[in-house]
């Protein structure tokens, strides 16, 4: 095999054009392709539907909640009647008859709330008795 020096390195038939890219390439664009505006998301959840599906509390849970504080607050002030009753109270039912208290919240379910703010009001009266004894 033998190898032919005639031809340069750069060589090549075809001429060159000014201003012509050569087969295979792109001309050099001077300004930037133009682009179109993002389109608007559709779709988007609302930040409520999403906490609730990953495991939030719904209006059932916060009201059998509130049910069974009520229900736990009752039974504290029948503990603080059959004390007085007996001339004496456990030390942390002021305590106790406070957080009872300061545990509430609104259950969407108004004769309920209503109840439920009778019974807060007569725990804050109690515990109120209680620390000025």
């Amino acid at each position: 095999m033998k190898i032919d020096n005639t031809r340069g390195v750069n060589g090549s038939s075809a001429t060159k054009q000014p201003g012509v890219a050569a087969p295979g390439f792109a001309p050099a664009l001077d300004a930037p392709p133009r682009t179109s505006a993002a389109a608007p998301t559709t779709g988007v959840t609302p930040l409520d539907a999403l906490l609730a599906l990953q495991g939030g509390e719904g209006p059932m849970q916060r009201r059998a909640r509130q049910v069974r504080r009520g229900r736990d607050a009752l039974d504290a002030l029948e503990e603080l009647t059959q004390g007085l009753l007996r001339g004496r109270t456990s030390r942390g039912l002021g305590r106790e008859l406070d957080s009872l208290r300061t545990a509430a919240e609104l259950t969407g379910d108004a004769g309920l709330d209503a109840v439920l703010r009778e019974i807060d009001t007569r725990l804050a009266v109690e515990a109120a008795k209680l620390e000025a004894i």
